[in-house]
């Protein structure tokens, strides 16, 4: 459970940076500032900068020279607070360094990287494709990249004779298609390799108010992509039969979701618009019905999204539901972070969320 962080809660921002082979930190005064990006449809992302300084003598910064700060080193970042005590953290690998000279100032450096799943970007791992699940190749490629598999979810899908992989399929990529057709999402926190259905049929644990803990909220409401039903037309690889199945409001519809939502799609459209997909190829009905589900799903998670800034709280990550309350019938309600920014700087810690409402 996450606890709402408070005005008078807050007493000490706090972040630690440090290498994983040895756990030294490098030292919290040479940090200016630190953002931790991340978004459930690529890898997080992190920027690090740092005080640079000349050595005259040996003719050597102190950052850009040190062979412990460069592409493919392993970070390991805490972000949070010191008291009360409440933390995050990201394990993620160099990628960049960019240097910044100015004129009468100070040298600075800023080192950017990417959490571990941008790893599977990178590697082609050979598994098990036949009489397995989506679940069980999942486990496999995390298990191949040195990941946890505990953060995989089994679907209601049968194992396939076959499951189909482009040769060009890298790891990231490959899982992503396979999330997609059964509606799931995939990311990497810390060591885990998550791929499971969205957290967005419950509640969230906090509570966002208006004159409260809201620093900005902008949200809008767009009807132009809703869609009443989809319809899938495949092939069954194996014997040739056709597959048809249909996905309805109604099946991914929850309690916590939009009141009348059906309604407000019927009235939106002017009548009942219905989406067909053909020329699947597709191993079960269930396959089918998972596509269906799944396409409908997405279509309509975009009719209310919006922007939150608040105080920083290391708990709102993407793939965590939040409650925005008493901000009229029409946006109050549940939504689930897509995307989080949490930035530590001299105008001290905020986060910004990118978030969707929940159906």
């Amino acid at each position: 459970m996450i606890p709402e962080i408070s005005s008078t809660e807050i007493y000490a921002p706090a972040f630690s940076v440090y290498w994983a082979d040895t756990n030294e930190a490098i030292p919290k005064n040479e940090i200016t500032s630190l953002e931790v990006d991340e978004d459930l449809e690529s890898p997080g992302m992190f920027r690090i900068s740092l005080n640079e300084t000349f050595d005259r003598k040996t003719q050597k910064f102190k950052w850009m020279d040190d062979k412990n700060i460069a592409p493919g080193t392993m970070l390991i970042i805490s972000f949070g607070y010191a008291f009360p005590h409440k933390a995050s953290q990201m394990r993620g690998r160099i990628s960049a360094l960019s240097p910044g000279f100015l004129a009468g100032g100070s040298p600075t450096l800023t080192v950017e990287g990417y959490d571990l799943s941008y790893d599977l970007k990178k590697k082609y791992s050979v598994v098990d494709l036949s009489e397995v699940t989506y679940s069980d190749v999942a486990r496999s490629i995390a298990r191949k990249n040195d990941l946890d598999p505990s953060g995989v979810e089994d679907s209601a899908m049968a194992p396939s004779e076959r499951i189909d992989r482009k040769m060009n399929d890298k790891d990231y990529d490959f899982l992503v298609r396979l999330a997609k057709d059964l509606g799931f999402e995939v990311f990497v926190r810390d060591r885990i390799l998550y791929f499971r259905k969205p957290d967005d049929e419950r509640a969230g644990d906090v509570d966002f108010h208006y004159f409260s803990n809201i620093l900005s909220f902008s949200p809008r409401m767009s009807a132009a992509n809703l869609v009443n039903e989809i319809r899938v037309t495949a092939w069954n690889g194996k014997n040739k039969e056709r597959i048809s199945e249909t996905a309805e409001l109604n099946e991914i519809i929850t309690r916590i979701g939009i009141p009348g939502f059906a309604d407000i799609v019927k009235e939106s459209q002017g009548d009942r618009l219905s989406v067909k997909i053909e020329g699947r190829v597709v191993r079960s009905r269930e396959e089918a019905k998972a596509i269906a589900l799944s396409e409908l799903k997405k279509r309509n998670i975009g009719f209310i999204t919006g922007t939150l800034e608040c105080v920083g709280d290391p708990g709102l990550r993407p793939g965590v539901p939040i409650n925005i309350v008493k901000l009229g019938a029409r946006f109050s309600g549940t939504y689930y972070i897509t995307k989080s920014k949490h930035v530590f700087s001299d105008n001290g810690y905020r986060t910004s969320l990118e978030i969707r409402r929940c159906l």
